[in-house]
């Protein structure tokens, strides 16, 4: 698990700052890979082997399918961690928690202040993950609990419309970079 500190807006954008150096150099390396006289062996390599990078850190090698899944997580998080700072400067730093881990996605340092789910799909039913996000940080005890998401055809912006909880507010990150 990879777990940060964020405290400003500066601070996520740093995060996203990296991940689009992974990504500029995961696509320089599929240029050099591919071949069209052998597509399946371009993809097969796509799937199989380290041709991409760890968004966070460049210099270590990952499959692109996990570097592309990773990608837009962390610009989501990044992104929900903007509005976080704008809605409650009082509760920075915020835990920002990537991979898999127990607890939330994002989370107040200090107190029960916030308590935040992130996700980014193609649609906000995809294996139910806004449903599942929503009854996972409806059980946390944070004063404040968000589901951030990112999914194509929603601007920027509170989505009361997916409100499903009490208490839980769904708020969209975008849905393009």
């Amino acid at each position: 698990m990879k777990r940060r500190s964020i405290a400003t807006e500066a601070d996520a954008s740093q995060l996203e700052e990296a991940v689009v150096r992974s990504a500029a150099k995961a696509l320089a390396k599929l240029a050099d890979l591919h071949s069209a006289s052998d597509v399946l062996h371009t993809l097969w390599s796509m799937k199989f082997k380290p041709v991409g990078f760890d968004p966070l850190d460049s210099e270590s090698p990952l499959n692109i399918i996990e570097q592309l899944n990773q990608t837009f997580t962390y610009i989501a998080s990044a992104r929900a961690l903007r509005i976080l700072i704008r809605l409650h400067p009082e509760f920075a730093p915020f835990a920002l928690n990537l991979g898999t881990a127990g607890g939330t996605d994002i989370e107040s340092t200090h107190g029960d202040g916030v308590a935040c789910e992130v996700f980014a799909a193609v649609n906000t039913s995809n294996n139910q993950k806004l449903r599942n996000d929503l009854l996972k940080v409806s059980t946390t005890h944070a004063a404040h609990k968000y589901v951030f998401f990112m999914c194509p055809g929603f601007d920027e912006g509170r989505q009361r419309h997916l409100e499903r909880l009490p208490g839980v507010q769904v708020w969209s990150v975008g849905g393009a970079v």
